[in-house]
């Protein structure tokens, strides 16, 4: 199945009604493993964006200011990029460990997928921001459990496991996995937090 403006759009609603359906559809898009990667980058990048806009926004978080640490744009970039580059393999390796059937291909896809539920929530909630905090703290709360809900499904559905418990492990474990080796990857090429003098 090719991919479409409109098949992209239905899939993006579908996340929210119906995502293991959503996984289904994407993961029979024909698409070159080139412009996956390409997708995940361009991605990963308005993440940054909306993650900027949104702390633009909103006032900045207390113990940040007091701790005096920063992100720059590209920090925001390189931890996004990382993250999501090593998550696709994780989730893929750790699957097939399991027993799952997934291919890299489908893993690309599915955080592509999952990545731009994420990024259209966030819109949303810098929309809130603006009218009432309030508001889009508790919207902030509904999007993690719809994100959750999204990327458990997504993995059940391309490691065909159809079991909710082997995907919570098998996720888990690709998450610990991948939180340590970004770690390192990112405190060898230098990229975190930089202290702001008091």
């Amino acid at each position: 199945m090719n991919m479409t403006p409109q098949t992209a759009v239905r899939a993006l609603w579908g996340t929210v009604t119906d995502p293991a359906n959503a996984a289904r559809q994407v993961l029979e898009w024909r698409v070159s493993l080139i412009n996956l990667w390409a997708a995940l980058a361009l991605v990963a990048i308005m993440n940054v964006l909306m993650l900027a806009l949104l702390q633009a926004v909103s006032p900045v978080p207390v113990v940040l200011q007091e701790q005096g640490l920063v992100l720059t744009p590209f920090s925001y970039a390189a931890i996004i990029l990382v993250f999501l580059f090593l998550l696709v393999y994780t989730i893929y390796h750790i699957g097939r460990m399991m027993g799952g059937q997934g291919t890299v291909e489908d893993c690309l896809k599915a955080i592509i997928l999952f990545q731009t539920v994420s990024v259209s929530l966030e819109a949303v909630q810098v929309l809130l921001v603006v009218i009432s905090p309030m508001i889009a703290g508790y919207f902030g709360i509904i999007s993690l459990v719809i994100l959750i809900r999204c990327m458990l499904n997504f993995v059940n559905v391309l490691h065909r496991f159809e079991s909710i418990g082997k995907t919570v492990l098998a996720l888990i474990f690709a998450l610990i996995a991948t939180a340590l080796i970004a770690g390192i990857v990112l405190t060898v090429i230098g990229v975190g937090p930089t202290g702001v003098p008091a």
